[in-house]
């Protein structure tokens, strides 16, 4: 599957949570404003029964109706005060201290009273509309408080079991995707053992042609030079998945090693007609101390595939690759820099993706295994820094320092 169809059933996968959530919000509220308007009724029915009382004189027998048939349905906390709101006439569903004293007791339920109203306005009970009786301070019962958390409650377990389910997916990819970079890096450390054995006695057999002469010699030089790069290449690949040793280097001695292998080795820029230009070169800026603790192989490889990589977004006239080291208090900064074609600011963030490339050969592992090697075996980074289209890109390695030298 590309990465548009992943990024799709992602973007789906989230919408589609983000709909359940909202339904299920949606539905609760409605059914915490319906259980809120009942109680309300009630509270109402309980005030015009009250009313009622007050108002015909002859309803005495109608008390009972009240405290037998209103009063029970009740089920939420309620207060009836006196018109004053000074003194406390009735009380249900409300939990208070019973042993406090009396003006204690008056003052706390009082402070509920006010607490009720700013949760539903108090009903008036009034005697022929014009004398207020007193009022009734009504809450909300536990029910619709549950209600009105339950999607709280519910938010937080699938944010927890969502970012769960994230850190272990994570983590089993992580897991499976260094499975595969030790297990290729190892056979490919394995498969090139044979054929480099027989390289070397080839090679032996070569130097102990008679005559020698210059070129044969230059000849057999490079092949032996190549061979030890063949050596050392392997050995990187067999280091893949252990614990690398760290060894305090300077690192432009160890980048300019590098460069000089590749300079014989570095393409010489052709136009279209066929006509030469002069061939891409590579400037190392350092104040000659530019120590950090790095394991040496697997440095050069980074070192490598920068250069290669660099090379590969040439197609100017002229080329130049530039290392400009610097450090700070802790940390070794290197910035490589080239005036190839740059990248369009829409695949930027796909760079060190594994499989990402704009080359038609290629794997596009380069990046993503030199990141790798300096952020997962040197506790370093490698980031982009900048790139434009036809102007070329930076990029930044940070690694350790473990003393000044």
């Amino acid at each position: 599957m590309n990465k548009f169809g992943s990024l799709n059933i992602k973007i789906a996968l989230i919408i589609s949570g983000v709909l359940i959530a909202l339904v299920v919000l949606f539905y609760t509220q409605i059914l915490a404003q319906k259980i809120q308007k009942r109680e309300s009724d009630i509270a109402k029915l309980y005030a015009k029964s009250m009313e009622y009382l007050a108002n015909d004189e002859n309803s005495s027998g109608e008390y009972g109706f009240i405290f037998d048939q209103i009063i029970p349905q009740i089920d939420f906390p309620i207060i009836a005060t006196d018109r004053e709101q000074k003194e406390i006439i009735l009380t249900k569903n409300v939990d208070y201290d019973t042993t406090l004293s009396q003006a204690k007791t008056r003052e706390i339920l009082l402070e509920k009273a006010k607490e009720m109203d700013e949760i539903n306005s108090p009903i008036i009970v009034s005697y022929k509309d014009s004398i207020i009786l007193n009022y009734i301070h009504y809450g909300q019962s536990s029910l619709v408080t549950e209600l009105k958390l339950l999607p709280v409650f519910e938010f937080v377990v699938a944010g927890i079991f969502v970012f769960l389910g994230y850190i272990g997916f994570s983590y089993i990819k992580k897991n499976e995707q260094s499975n595969i970079w030790v297990g290729l890096s190892r056979e490919t450390a394995h498969q090139l053992g044979t054929p480099l054995t027989s390289l070397f006695g080839w090679s032996e057999m070569l130097r102990n042609i008679e005559p020698q002469t210059i070129e044969l010699q230059e000849i057999t030089n490079e092949i032996s030079n190549d061979l030890d790069k063949l050596k050392k290449i392997a050995g990187r690949f067999s280091k893949i998945g252990s614990k690398p040793n760290l060894e305090n280097k300077n690192i432009a001695d160890v980048i300019k090693k590098v460069s000089d292998y590749f300079e014989k080795r570095i393409p010489t820029l052709v136009s279209a007609d066929g006509k030469k230009f002069k061939k891409v070169q590579v400037r190392i800026n350092s104040n000659g101390k530019s120590y950090a603790s790095i394991n040496t192989d697997l440095f050069e490889w980074v070192i490598e595939n920068m250069l290669k990589n660099s090379l590969d977004a040439m197609e100017k006239t002229s080329g130049e690759i530039v290392f400009n080291i610097s450090d700070s208090h802790s940390d070794l900064h290197i910035d490589v820099t080239d005036n190839g074609k740059g990248i369009d600011s829409k695949f930027k963030k796909d760079v060190f993706r594994p499989g990402y490339s704009t080359k038609t050969r290629g794997w596009g592992l380069g990046l993503s295994l030199s990141k790798r090697i300096i952020e997962d075996y040197h506790k370093g980074k490698l980031v982009l820094i900048e790139s434009n289209p036809g102007k070329g890109t930076t990029f930044r390695i940070k690694l350790n320092k473990n003393f000044d030298k």
